[in-house]
């Protein structure tokens, strides 16, 4: 069975690459969860729970990539049909690629620096262009970064990562 024009295609081609996707990020997860140190107390290594999951969350995407693909068949659209749609999601995209640094920046720079600087970059990304909205976002960089570092750390005696340098 094939999709008649590509646009309509785009969304089940998009769901089935997701598919693919997410049980390639669950497989290279529980391989890594493998390598978790073991426990003396533990009869199981500490990563065969997760390695389970994630072994779970593989098989499930793959057989709903195989259901997905039997019922309406391979979804067939056009990379500039793609290629629109995925231009009209830039702002989303942005923030992604930041959080995704954000996110490899942490260990380097730890909590409170790396969420100042991302939340005051993605702020004024988002928000609109005024000079009051470099103060705000400041304001509301300093508050989210060090506001849970301090509860964390004084309340719930857990140490979010700290600066390397």
């Amino acid at each position: 069975m094939e999709r008649r024009n590509s646009e309509t295609a785009l969304i089940p081609a998009l769901q089935v690459l997701s598919y693919f996707i997410i049980a390639l990020g669950a497989v290279f997860m529980a391989f890594k969860a493998g390598s978790l140190p073991a426990s003396r107390w533990e009869p199981m290594s500490a990563g065969t729970f997760p390695q389970i999951i994630f072994f779970g969350v593989a098989l499930l995407c793959g057989v709903a990539a195989v259901v997905e693909i039997s019922k309406q068949g391979f979804p067939r659209t056009s990379l500039n049909i793609a290629w629109k749609r995925l231009v009209a999601l830039k702002a989303v995209i942005i923030n992604l690629a930041l959080f995704i640094i954000y996110m490899a920046f942490m260990p380097i720079a730890g909590f409170i620096v790396s969420t100042f600087i991302y939340l005051t970059i993605a702020q004024l990304y988002l928000a609109p262009k005024k000079p009051i909205t470099l103060l705000i976002a400041i304001f509301v960089a300093a508050l989210f970064s060090a506001g849970p570092y301090y509860l964390f750390s004084e309340v719930f005696n857990i140490y979010l990562p700290r600066a390397q340098w």
